[in-house]
């Protein structure tokens, strides 16, 4: 099986690609003995490499650490890939960059190195599909039914903008409202009576 980023291959021999889908969750049994957790997503896909490099091909040592160590001329970031890989595309994993470290270790029994690296998902189908949607504002629970809106009541400054009130607070505010503007005419009429 090979390995391709951005339609080259990486060099080597006896290649290993283990692809990890981690999902996040927080464990809520505190300090009870539940399995109870709290999901929190799922987090983005893992590629691990393992390989070998004879020593007679050290310029395939040199290959991997250009891709390793590329950059982005326009922002200095590390290079995003295009991943060419059977497992990796069919779970919808297809561009990474390197993260964590490149390892390269001497093997003595068969002559070479062996070299380990991890690639980390760019940009996942459920991270582009959120990108995608609209926010949507928050919409407070009520009890339902069409309510004409008084003017008094949309222009409320004790109601924040784009807020749907449920029926029952409509006609709470409607109420505070009238009771309000009678209460305040007859404390307004009782302090200029007074002086």
């Amino acid at each position: 099986m090979t390995l391709q980023l951005n339609q080259q291959s990486v060099p080597g021999q006896d290649i290993k690609v283990t692809i990890k889908l981690p999902f996040g969750d927080s464990d809520l049994s505190g300090q009870s003995s539940s399995t109870t957790s709290a999901e929190t997503g799922t987090k983005a896909k893992e590629l691990s490499v393992s390989l070998i490099v004879p020593f007679e091909n050290k310029e395939w040592l040199t290959a991997i650490d250009i891709l390793a160590e590329a950059q982005d001329k326009t922002t200095g970031a590390r290079t995003v890939y295009r991943v060419g890989h059977d497992a990796a595309n069919a779970i919808k994993f297809y561009e990474a960059k390197f993260s964590g470290e490149l390892t390269i270790r001497e093997l003595e029994d068969t002559q070479g190195w062996q070299v380990g690296f991890m690639m980390k998902e760019h940009l996942s189908v459920p991270e582009r599909k959120s990108q995608r949607e609209p926010i949507k504002p928050a919409k407070q629970q009520g009890g339902g039914g069409d309510v004409v809106l008084d003017k008094k009541i949309t222009d409320n400054p004790d109601i924040p903008p784009n807020t749907e009130l449920s029926a029952v607070e409509k006609i709470l505010s409607m109420a505070n409202n009238a009771f309000g503007s009678v209460i305040g005419n007859d404390t307004e009429e009782g302090a200029t009576s007074e002086t």
